[in-house]
């Protein structure tokens, strides 16, 4: 007899949605994951803490797929002729981050799920769903399904989201954000920058020892100069920031854009219904904690499921302690790249000049450095 106490649906396709099923499973949980189809032609690149990585592991992920990360040793930040510079040992740590493709990613995740006792469902062509205090109902194509809760994990524009009481507020940050690849002549090692200019903010991350994945968080003005460019006018643009510490630019990837935003829900859950990821938080790019945040509402989710003797997880009681997990983590990182987007973005000279200021003093203290590397790679 089917106990619908220990059913769950989770809803969404991506790595979020993968990882929760494999996660719910594992812990003996009957798990039905509703997925779309995901475009083969993307292949974003993601920068996981080491703490993302070390959960990670608990997956069961052959060690082929960890051989593929490649970490980043050293962030260096700068403003004009201000800079400051951030190791991993200083903190102990073998690396601040490690550079993942989504592909390799996806590969080891739907991997997984094909070999564990998780059903797969299709999406359906329109939503049609039901929440209630003791029951969630999902209406497919083919079959209705019914459990106790509902995860949903369909990133920020989350079609669930729309079905529910949850209100929202999106802040539109007026950028603008071109994703691409290039190589470069000269060895990068594990050595990232990122570029705080006064009409954009420039993220070089190395993939390899002579390749960078690059999200350059552009405002509208700079982003229509830039994108009907060739790529041999464009490498020249780039060069006016990078200058030569690179060597030569060799080549150029296709690039991709996205309009940047940031949603914030006034709660993270309704009735038997829990948001993970985007669909619960959509943060700015600039601090690449997007993907790590939503694994650490996986993590605390188990978290809270193990600490706390609830036979049904889908209770109110239980969807307010893990939101209770989540605010404090959340919002510190919400306000963090909000309020660095904002002070960045600042035309003024006067704030200019703090700025440059405040990034020098920064690098005369290592304490306040490691605090926040700290924070960084949870």
């Amino acid at each position: 007899m089917e106990n619908r106490l220990k059913k769950v649906i989770i809803y969404g396709s991506g790595v979020i949605g993968g990882l929760s099923s494999l996660c719910l499973e594992r812990n003996g949980f009957d798990v039905c994951h509703v997925t779309s189809e995901i475009k083969k032609d993307q292949d974003r690149t993601y920068a996981l803490s080491p703490g993302s990585v070390n959960w990670l592991k608990t997956c069961g992920f052959r060690d082929k797929f960890f051989e593929t990360l490649y970490p980043i040793k050293k962030i260096e930040i700068s403003r004009e002729d201000a800079t400051s510079t951030f190791t991993s040992d200083s903190v102990f740590e073998p690396a601040l981050a490690y550079m993942c493709s989504e592909k390799n990613l996806m590969k080891e995740i739907t991997s997984k799920i094909q070999s564990r006792r998780i059903k797969t469902y299709s999406e359906p062509k329109e939503l049609k769903l039901k929440n209630s205090n003791d029951h969630v109902l999902i209406k497919l194509d083919d079959k209705n399904i019914s459990a106790s809760i509902l995860m949903a994990c369909d990133g920020a524009n989350s079609t669930i989201k729309e079905h529910l009481n949850i209100k929202k507020k999106v802040k539109n940050f007026n950028q603008i954000a071109l994703v691409f690849n290039f190589k470069v002549s000269k060895n990068i090692l594990s050595n990232a920058k990122q570029y705080f200019l006064q009409d954009s903010i420039l993220a070089l991350l190395p993939i390899s020892t002579k390749t960078f994945s690059v999200v350059w968080s552009c405002d509208q003005s700079l982003f229509e100069k830039l994108k009907e460019k060739d790529d041999i006018n464009f490498i020249i643009e780039l060069k006016k920031i990078v200058g030569n510490d690179y060597g030569k630019i060799l080549n150029i990837s296709k690039r991709n854009s996205f309009p940047l935003s940031m949603v914030v829900n006034n709660k993270f859950y309704d009735q038997r219904i829990v948001l993970m990821g985007n669909a619960a938080h959509a943060i700015h790019p600039l601090a690449g904690q997007g993907l790590n945040l939503g694994i650490r509402d996986i993590v605390d989710f188990e978290k809270c499921f193990k600490s706390y003797p609830y036979a049904d997880i889908g209770l109110e009681g239980f969807l307010r302690r893990f939101e209770r997990s989540r605010r404090i983590d959340t919002f510190e990182f919400i306000t963090l790249t909000s309020g660095l987007q904002w002070i960045f973005s600042r035309k003024s000279k006067f704030i200019n000049k703090v700025l440059i200021k405040g990034i020098k003093f920064l690098e005369t203290r290592d304490n306040i450095k490691n605090f926040l590397i700290k924070k960084a790679i949870s």
